[in-house]
């Protein structure tokens, strides 16, 4: 992840940050807070205008990216303001730059979106900067972040750290573990991996057996999964970094016999991931705060268009939950998990 920079500022949300503006306002009394707050004609014609602003996902169907349409949704009635949902199937670059060039010819007021690569996204995002459209990335960003009004992620970085203290601590700090992801390149994903091998380099009896990449297939992540298991008797670990690897690793190893044996730590509270954690075929859940993000994305645009631009910043990284089986159906973690149908 390329946030270190912009790491603790990240760290606190809008909401946070918004509070501590009005809060420093208030302070310095009289009627200069109405006047810092209200700025004169530009702003006041700005906030009788009805804003679009356009969410686009990594892809349409993922209960993640539902549930983010759900909260962006919910932010942009509370403030009047148009969303347009628009995206592709499949978390590809191929099929979502189409996507985003055909929303260049709508001129939204600002552009929210979930980049399915790094660098192959730069191009059709920077034709909305060249139009003057606000842009910021939500979830997933761009290797050269300059270009962004705005981002917000989960601590991805610190997600991986989670899953690997989880599973060292069911497998009592020693053995092989595994590394089951997507494909390079994806920043979130990347960012987990990361901080899953940092964190097992600080177990002197642990070691990393294998990285491997699913291409966002659990049948595939299924047969990797299995043939690990086979070749690595000391394996005590797998992190699937997605939904996709999570389901895949988690099936394998039950079949294979190897249920509390192989602990399998999984990214993503999707249905069917949350079935598996009540199973015990997985054992850890890293769950991020999807609405939220999509809810901040939505404040921070309308902040930008209205004309409260200081109050955005730059990074924005929301904390995670982490969830076991033994906490998988406690309501403050149930809470947080994904929705699978589109709301508002």
């Amino acid at each position: 992840m390329k946030y270190s920079q912009d790491r603790a500022l990240g760290a606190l949300s809008r909401r946070t940050m918004t509070k501590v503006a009005a809060a420093a306002l208030v302070s310095a009394g009289s009627l200069a807070v109405f006047a810092a707050a209200t700025p004169s004609g530009a702003s006041s014609t700005a906030h009788a205008k009805k804003f679009t602003i356009a969410l686009v996902p990594g892809l349409t169907t993922d209960p993640f990216y539902i549930t983010m349409h759900n909260g962006a949704a919910a932010e942009a009635k509370k403030l009047g303001v148009n969303l347009i949902w628009q995206g592709a199937p499949q978390f590809n670059a191929t099929q979502q730059i189409p996507v985003v060039n055909a929303l260049l010819a709508k001129h939204p007021d600002a552009l929210l979106i979930a980049p399915t690569d790094v660098v192959a996204l730069k191009g059709p995002i920077m034709k909305f900067v060249n139009a003057k459209i606000p842009v910021i990335s939500v979830d997933t960003t761009l290797t050269d972040t300059s270009i962004l009004a705005a981002r917000i992620t989960s601590d991805n970085v610190q997600g991986g750290q989670a899953a690997a203290m989880a599973i060292a601590k069911l497998a009592g700090s020693k053995g092989q573990v595994a590394v089951d992801n997507v494909n390079p390149g994806i920043s979130t994903t990347d960012a987990r991996q990361a901080g899953f091998l940092a964190q097992i380099k600080k177990y002197p009896k642990m070691s990393v057996a294998a990285v491997e990449y699913n291409q966002d297939s659990p049948t595939l992540a299924a047969s990797q999964t299995k043939n690990l298991v086979l070749k690595f008797p000391n394996l005590v670990g797998i992190f699937g970094t997605n939904l996709y690897g999570a389901q895949g690793a988690g099936q394998a190893v039950a079949a294979a016999g190897k249920k509390g044996k192989v602990f399998v730590a999984a990214y993503d509270a999707e249905p069917a991931t949350v079935k598996l954690l009540k199973q015990g075929v997985i054992n850890v859940l890293v769950v991020q705060q999807p609405a939220l993000e999509g809810a901040d994305a939505v404040k921070y645009a309308y902040d930008i268009l209205t004309g409260h631009k200081n109050l955005v910043p730059k990074a924005t990284l929301v904390p995670n939950i982490v969830a076991t089986t033994a906490t998988a159906s406690n309501p403050a973690v149930t809470k947080y998990y994904y929705q699978s149908s589109l709301q508002g």
